[in-house]
């Protein structure tokens, strides 16, 4: 159900940059801030440049060994560090890291307060004795500035003093850094290239410049040719710096998508690369293992994919893409509590990415949760009104619960937006079962028409016809191209239990047990709890007559928290939920 592919949303990414980070011998100012607060950062630095004063700065931290070897010659070459202080830097890791990296090397810290928040007893010990100066209560806030970044006395205040409910994580964190220094710091004392020179501050600046407008086009894949674009970008990143293992990371799930959304294998073999060059080069790197968890539960690895992010979260327990990526892979394994435990944490901690509330949405949906998957979706169209994928999504689920006529609206209107094989596909479904068997015939062709490599969409187109009466050689010659492309498909993800689910159908619907069933049985190996599995396995034994068997798999799967939705709407099994067997368990 629903569109492939979970994209977490930036704070700016896309911000422009005022002017070049400087490059060369004098004398010059290292600035460190978070980049939620780059507006006001940016403003101050283009007055500070018109003073004549040389900075060195850049939008965040990047990853990378090379890329942190860089920034720590650029700390350790400066004169002083200009520390703006806020919320957002005081919790963020790469700032603090900085201030700390700094503090080490004798680096003398100016700092900024952008609001007003207190610092913690670690931060106050060392900058208490130094002149702050802050930037919204001073009227001569930017001469005092150049003054104190210039060495002239007497210039700013003092820093508030610390509040008692301060976070103690941070407390933590701050202490950790220090305890930890050789764990985090190595790889920036040791740039992989070398020491800071004036060709190496020029290209990695200018790969980081396409890595972040490739996150500002990924972040919308769905709209004009923003994937094609953001696929290009991460490309030349890589190539300018060969060991940005974020790059790589990001370039595979943009070939991820785009997989998804063609089906096409070399796009899942060139991601398959990236990933693991990714991971070659920067392995303790959260987003890393995230990319790798998506790209092994696109092949059907889930056990693989499971481990890949629970490092991640390791790495980062609040990392919210990690939590959501590794919820959707519980929800495949029939893991539901543990994927609504990270489905919640994912979106508290990002509660404004309709990324997030869309899968969660569709987690709901398969849980039977109805009502809350449809307000989960009207959650994502009004964040993100023009996104396709959001109503076929919605669409989705309105199939499920029977409003088949706004669902049939809602895929035509997502079709309107960027005409896809998910929306005609899903149509053909809401067709389907409306009994409007010819215009779901013609749905699902126009799926075909725009990729028909895909076993399901065979499927389906198969299934209509063997319901349709005087069809069963139009039934017999799709289910055939399903089973083609589903076989194609085990050789190359042979850990993905929906592809034998799939196929233990498409051969039990033309006759073929023994295949049916080993296919059905490796499934039931691959996800033995997950119900989805065990309502397939009801269908193929109902259709083999085996009523018995076919009655105790239904009730597996609605032990394990599959909704009775999910057995209804299924044509083959109306005689079975007619037993008065499974009437006495309703």
């Amino acid at each position: 159900m629903g569109i492939l592919g979970q994209l977490r949303r930036k704070g700016k990414p896309g911000l422009k940059r005022p002017f070049p980070a400087y490059r060369g011998t004098e004398p010059y100012l290292f600035v460190c801030y978070a980049h939620r607060d780059a507006d006001a950062v940016y403003a101050d630095l283009v007055s500070l440049d018109e003073y004549g004063i040389k900075i060195w700065y850049d939008e965040g931290i990047p990853a990378g060994s090379s890329w942190r070897g860089e920034i720590a010659a650029a700390i350790r070459g400066a004169e002083k560090l200009l520390y703006f202080i806020s919320e957002a830097s005081l919790h963020s890791k790469h700032c603090l890291r900085e201030v700390d990296y700094a503090l080490t090397h004798d680096v003398e810290i100016i700092p900024v307060y952008l609001e007003d928040v207190s610092l913690p007893d670690e931060l106050d010990l060392v900058l208490n004795r130094v002149h702050a100066l802050f930037r919204e209560k001073d009227s001569m806030y930017m001469e005092h500035l150049v003054g104190a970044l210039r060495g002239e006395p007497g210039r700013g205040g003092r820093p508030p003093r610390r509040k008692r409910n301060s976070p103690a994580w941070l407390v933590g964190l701050i202490i950790l850094a220090g305890v930890l220094g050789l764990f985090f710091w190595s790889p920036w004392s040791t740039p992989h290239r070398g020491a800071s020179t004036d060709s190496t501050l020029a290209a990695v600046p200018n790969a980081y410049d396409h890595y972040l407008e490739g996150l500002r086009l990924l972040e919308r894949w769905d709209k004009d040719d923003n994937l094609e674009t953001a696929i290009g970008l991460f490309r030349e990143a890589s190539t300018l710096d060969p060991d940005f293992a974020l790059a790589y990371a990001r370039l595979a799930d943009a070939l991820r998508i785009r997989y998804a959304l063609t089906g096409d294998e070399q796009w899942l073999e060139q991601a398959i690369d990236s990933v693991n060059q990714a991971v070659r080069l920067g392995a303790d790197l959260g987003p890393v293992q995230v990319a790798l968890g998506r790209v092994q539960a696109t092949r059907g690895n889930y056990d693989l994919a499971t481990a890949a992010l629970e490092r991640a979260l390791a790495i980062d327990p609040n990392d919210a893409v990690a939590n959501q990526a590794i919820a959707g892979v519980y929800a495949r394994l029939g893991r539901p509590e543990d994927a609504e435990t990270h489905y919640r944490k994912a979106l508290a901690l990002d509660p404004d990415n309709p990324t997030i509330h869309d899968s969660y949405a569709n987690f709901l949906a398969v849980q039977g949760d109805m009502e809350g998957a449809v307000s989960a979706y009207q959650t994502v169209i009004r964040l993100a009104p023009d996104n396709y994928a959001a109503r076929v999504n919605l669409g989705s689920v309105l199939t499920e619960i029977g409003r088949l006529p706004e669902a049939i609206i809602m895929y035509q209107r997502a079709n309107e937006i960027r005409p896809s094989y998910m929306a005609y596909s899903n149509l053909g479904t809401a067709y389907s079962r409306s009994a409007r068997y010819p215009e779901a015939v013609a749905a699902y062709q126009k799926a075909l028409e725009l990729d028909d490599n895909d076993w399901l969409a065979w499927g389906n187109l198969a299934y209509v016809y063997s319901w349709m009466g005087g069809k069963d050689d139009r039934a017999s010659e799709s289910f055939a191209k399903a089973i083609e492309l589903a076989e194609a498909a085990k050789e190359q993800s042979p850990r993905d239990p929906y592809i034998y689910s799939d196929l233990a159908l498409y051969y039990a619907k033309t006759g073929q047990t023994e295949r049916a069933l080993q296919n059905l049985e490796t499934s039931l190996v691959l996800a033995p709890d997950s119900g989805e599995m065990r309502a397939a396995a009801a269908e193929v034994h109902e259709i083999f007559g085996q009523r018995d068997r076919a009655i105790d798999e239904a009730r597996q799967a609605l032990e394990s928290g599959l909704p009775w939705q999910y057995l209804r709407r299924n044509p083959e099994l109306t005689n079975l939920l007619a037993d008065t067997r499974m009437q006495a368990n309703p």
